[in-house]
């Protein structure tokens, strides 16, 4: 069972892997990466929206993957945004709590904290 002040399995379903497969493991985000998600939540003090987290390699966006994707891993969530300003300051606090991987899609921010030896935070758009 993972959790913080404000995220859990039972108030945020979306932690652990909604794919349905048969085969499904319903693993949830590490409990590392969960943590740093309790920071950037206590600096933005608002409620955030988990919209994905863990996934099993049965779930569509892992699926034709070559090699496990950062929500595979279970170190990355995705978090809705409804405004520009929300986007960016999610961004910023992702970088500034330690996320390695950081990007913009349409309505939510994937925030990953996957071991990479690169310095910067590689961010993209969807």
């Amino acid at each position: 069972m993972i959790g913080t002040n404000n995220f859990s399995e039972e108030s945020d379903p979306k932690l652990l892997c909604t794919c349905g497969h048969k085969d499904c493991d319903n693993r949830a985000v590490n409990q590392v990466a969960l943590n740093k998600l309790q920071m950037i939540r206590d600096d933005i003090n608002q409620p955030m929206i988990i919209t994905s987290g863990g996934r099993c390699s049965n779930h569509p966006n892992e699926v034709n993957k070559t090699k496990p994707g950062d929500h595979q891993k279970c170190m990355a969530v995705d978090v809705l945004y409804k405004t520009e300003v929300q986007r960016n300051k999610l961004m910023v606090l992702a970088g500034r709590h330690g996320a390695t991987r950081v990007a913009a899609g349409k309505g939510f921010v994937h925030i990953a904290w996957t071991h990479t030896y690169d310095r910067s935070v590689p961010s993209w758009t969807y």
